[in-house]
């Protein structure tokens, strides 16, 4: 087996499990809050790194299989506004209390930025075009997540204010 190829997998098991522990925080995260507009935020992004980690199997079984990285097509993602949309129909039943909320959307902004980082790296460290195109996606979502988080951050800070006063 070539060092390139094992590089390959090595990276794609990190990508695993990052992606994994990510959807696991989500899981959590939406279990233990109270806030609806939150569950619907942290299941849609423990929903959209499940379709990572899906990519990522496909992808590790062609390495296997056929010693080379496959065709892979971008997800049929919700968008942006779609997933902030759907949630602030629903913002008459957010609660009072945020501070768990608050510090769990905090998390997971560092979570995701931390996951931007990681594929920005990869995707720089690529030398198949195929694979530098699939870590350059799958930053862009990471980055696409932080941003659906930095909305969650700024309506959860505006409601709590506001529910104060």
């Amino acid at each position: 087996m070539s060092r390139g190829m094992d590089r390959r997998k090595k990276t794609l098991r990190d990508a695993m499990k990052f992606e994994m522990d990510g959807r696991e925080f989500f899981i959590a995260a939406a279990e233990r809050t109270s806030d609806y507009f939150g569950k619907i935020i942290f299941n849609s992004l423990a929903d959209e790194e499940l379709k990572h980690i899906e990519t990522i199997k496909v992808i590790d079984r062609s390495l296997r299989e056929k010693g080379e990285w496959p065709f892979t097509e971008d997800h049929d993602e919700k968008g942006r506004e779609n997933i902030f949309e759907a949630a602030r129909m629903e913002m008459d039943e957010i609660v009072k209390d945020r501070t768990d909320d608050l510090e769990a959307v905090k998390i997971a902004m560092d979570f995701e930025q931390k996951g931007y980082r990681f594929y920005s790296f990869l995707a720089e460290e690529a030398t198949d075009w195929r694979e530098q195109e699939f870590y350059q996606r799958l930053a862009s979502e990471e980055q696409m997540h932080l941003l659906i988080l930095e909305d969650t951050w700024r309506t959860l800070v505006e409601y709590s204010s506001s529910s104060l006063g």
